[in-house]
């Protein structure tokens, strides 16, 4: 039974791309239609591959941002430069294109809330991901969990992830961590500039 679930998720599935949300102006999220989904565990990621007319095909690992059970599943990628998958997931994809994935993959870095102690996260630029999905996870399942803190390094306001979800997520402190350009009115230090929302 175990050797099954292991190879239905590393099976390529097709996925529809149903919407697409920019985040920033090099990162968007993909929300897709993945036929036969299992569902995942906040932290887990897939692999995406693309493959041209030509038969060529490049594939890329990409976290998964949405929280499990939602009824479709969302990538949030950063277009990395001469990235051949990146580029097209950020600046080509629309609406009814077709990728293949593979996944859930990883399981050594995810959260699960039953029985959950107090979560320290901390990220920088699209390493965020997956700690978004936990912090939707953790949404979804209501009140009376352990407390989050996400820790989220960014280098200016224009490259925050997320920046309205995060203002408005309740039961979460967020510490933002800016390294070159702080909004204006944050404090500044010596190592950047950081702003305290919870």
């Amino acid at each position: 039974m175990a050797r099954a679930a292991v190879l239905g998720r590393l099976t390529w599935r097709a996925a529809t791309v149903a919407a697409v949300r920019q985040e920033n102006a090099t990162a968007r999220t993909l929300v897709l239609d993945v036929p036969g989904w299992q569902g995942h565990v906040p932290g887990q990621h897939v692999d995406v591959r693309l493959t041209a007319p030509d038969g060529y095909s490049a594939q890329r690992s990409y976290s998964i941002a949405s929280a499990p059970g939602t009824g479709r599943l969302e990538l949030t990628v950063q277009r990395v430069d001469d990235g051949e998958v990146s580029s097209y997931l950020v600046d080509v994809a629309e609406p009814g294109d077709v990728f293949e994935l593979r996944g859930p993959v990883g399981g050594y870095f995810t959260w699960q809330a039953a029985g959950s102690p107090p979560v320290l996260l901390i990220g920088g630029g699209s390493g965020v991901v997956p700690l978004m999905s936990m912090i939707r996870a953790r949404a979804a399942a209501g009140d009376g969990l352990a407390p989050f803190r996400l820790v989220y390094s960014t280098r200016t306001p224009a490259t925050l992830l997320y920046g309205d979800e995060l203002a408005a997520a309740t039961g979460v402190e967020i510490v933002l961590a800016y390294t070159r350009e702080a909004p204006p009115g944050s404090a500044r230090r010596s190592a950047g500039a950081t702003t305290c929302r919870t």
